[in-house]
């Protein structure tokens, strides 16, 4: 598990290289040119859907602009840490909102963990609700200098 975690860790920090960044690039316009009328892609004895096809090819573009990219399920188990540094809060915060019931963790021994899936739930309705109370600030704001 230890090994795992290391190589996720040194991922996280990769620079996709030049010769990937070409790669990638290159494989982005094969995919493109060689896909069905249906957007889907034959390769070999497989077809791949639609859907999966525009998931490769949002990768290589990602990867062939030189960008960094990490993928892991929703499924996935975050450390409280983990979760407060996505969340961009402190782990004592991040702690008081599993107390309060915002957020939900299981426990692995005396250990809490998160689900990278809700704590992304989390982070998008907290997102939202930022933006409304933003609008109707902005609203506020605005009748006030009409007045």
């Amino acid at each position: 598990m230890t090994a795992q975690l290391e190589i996720l860790a040194d991922f996280q920090e990769r620079v996709p290289t030049p010769e990937e960044i070409s790669s990638a690039a290159e494989a982005l316009t094969a995919i493109e040119n060689s896909r069905n009328v249906d957007k889907t892609l034959d390769i070999a004895e497989a077809r791949i859907s639609a859907s999966l096809v525009d998931l490769i090819t949002d990768v290589m573009s990602i990867i062939a602009r030189g960008d960094t990219l990490t993928l892991a399920p929703l499924s996935r188990q975050l450390t409280t840490q983990e979760a407060a540094d996505l969340l961009n809060v402190s782990r004592p915060f991040l702690i008081k909102l599993i107390d309060e019931e915002k957020l939900t963790c299981t426990y692995t021994g005396t250990h809490r963990r998160l689900s990278l899936g809700e704590v992304l739930d989390f982070k998008s309705n907290r997102s939202t609700s930022r933006r409304v109370a933003l609008r109707e600030m902005q609203d506020i704001s605005e009748d006030l200098n009409e007045e």
